[in-house]
């Protein structure tokens, strides 16, 4: 999938983000460690005994070049162009979160425009502002159609932008989305980046959920797995490992992207928002393990969430209450919009509130940006015995909720 896009072309990447003095200090702590466990048994000590810390960056390059992991694709890898020490094409950092706040003190500049779909998941805006000062612009995307991107809104709202003598500098897409679980088509991504190409704006597309798909009729289709991009220099994809592998906390996101320039300034970035070399060897420990990933976890991942969304969806059927249609994430998007009368932000917050001192939050709309107050995003990914205790709370408060309005206007 990723041999078109790590092979040759670009010039040279950055070095490896652990320096050589960092690499010859940590080892020779290692080697000192190993010497004075020489009273242990040979093979205990092989089975303990972690690979140097140089080893350790490169076999978590060579294991999260791209965030797909089936049996095959490391050894395509190791097989084809990818340079693991001279041109990585990615920067390993501790977290999404670190890796867009990189992203947008690498490329922007102050009141540089960032724009991106809303409702969206509400770090957007501050990983694009609280450094650089950009600005971040919403795509208001409507109910009515089910909060779908109209790519030809995109490309009116980048005009406008721009005839107004502002710089549009990024399109940034969560994929699948978060909170509306939608999954973009081959299609619509490669008009998203043509009309971004034609601006010469950049594609920042955050992947965090690639395996979490619930909807087997849905194929998730990588941006890296393209053979060819409108504009490669400008497009750079994100991964983190806690989504997908269920381990929040743990904090290590990846850059992939093809522009020697960025990677340049990520690099240096980089020292600030390192992730502990222990992490990289766990994180790449497990998903090395090729038979427990691909024959095991993501399969059944992906099974236990369908059967927590097919349960949600239906349960929240039987409350009336309307979902967004998606397709993957932990999430599902619902619309509680027949309960709040006034329909407003403030009497949204009050439901919220209502909910809380119910024992159960779920996230409001007007946190993720939604301009149509009334929805909330709703997490499923946890064991069943809690989702049906959340959702027998959520069915209470809203039948207080109700009888309350009901007494109110009477």
């Amino acid at each position: 999938m990723l041999s078109h896009m790590c092979g040759s072309g670009g010039g040279e990447g950055p070095t490896p983000s652990t320096e050589e003095g960092m690499n010859t200090s940590l080892h020779t702590t290692t080697t000192t460690m190993a010497t004075q466990t020489d009273t242990h048994s040979q093979n205990h000590s092989e089975m303990n005994e972690l690979p140097p810390p140089r080893m350790i960056s490169q076999r978590a390059h060579q294991t999260l070049a791209f965030p797909t992991f089936s049996s095959n694709y490391t050894k395509m890898i190791q097989a084809n162009l990818y340079d693991k020490l001279t041109n990585p094409k990615l920067i390993v950092m501790n977290g999404i979160t670190a890796c867009l706040d990189a992203l947008s003190h690498t490329l922007c500049d102050p009141d540089d425009v960032v724009i991106t779909p809303t409702p969206v998941y509400g770090r957007i805006y501050t990983n694009f502002h609280d450094r650089s000062a950009a600005t971040v612009i919403p795509l208001v995307c409507s109910q009515e159609d089910d909060f779908a991107l109209n790519v030809k809104d995109l490309e009116k709202l980048i005009e406008k932008t721009e005839s107004e003598g502002r710089c549009v500098r990024a399109c940034v897409l969560l994929h699948p989305h978060n909170p509306l679980g939608h999954i973009y088509s081959t299609a619509q991504l490669r008009s998203i980046m043509e009309i971004c190409a034609q601006h010469e704006v950049h594609v920042i597309i955050d992947e965090i959920y690639a395996f979490s798909i619930y909807n087997k009729e849905i194929k998730f289709n990588s941006v890296l797995g393209f053979e060819s991009l409108p504009d490669p220099q400008r497009t750079h994809v994100l991964w983190g490992f806690s989504k997908d592998f269920s381990i929040p906390g743990f904090r290590l996101g990846v850059i992939h992207s093809l522009n020697p320039w960025v990677l340049s300034c990520v690099t240096t970035l980089s020292h600030y928002h390192s992730c502990p070399q222990v992490i990289q060897h766990a994180a790449a420990t497990i998903i090395n393990d090729e038979e427990w990933c691909d024959g095991f976890y993501l399969p059944t991942n992906q099974e236990r969430l369908a059967k927590a969304h097919h349960k949600i969806c239906q349960r929240l059927q039987e409350m009336e209450i309307a979902v967004c249609k998606g397709q993957g994430g932990l999430y599902v998007w619902a619309n509680l919009q027949a309960y709040l009368q006034p329909c407003t932000e403030e009497r949204e917050m009050a439901l919220f509130m209502a909910l809380v001192d119910g024992g159960v939050c779920i996230l409001p709309g007007k946190k993720l940006y939604c301009v149509n107050p009334g929805w909330f995003r709703i997490i499923f990914a946890v064991p069943d015995e809690e989702l049906e205790e959340g959702l027998s709370r959520i069915e209470v408060v809203l039948y207080v909720w109700k009888k309350n309005i009901e007494s109110d206007s009477s």
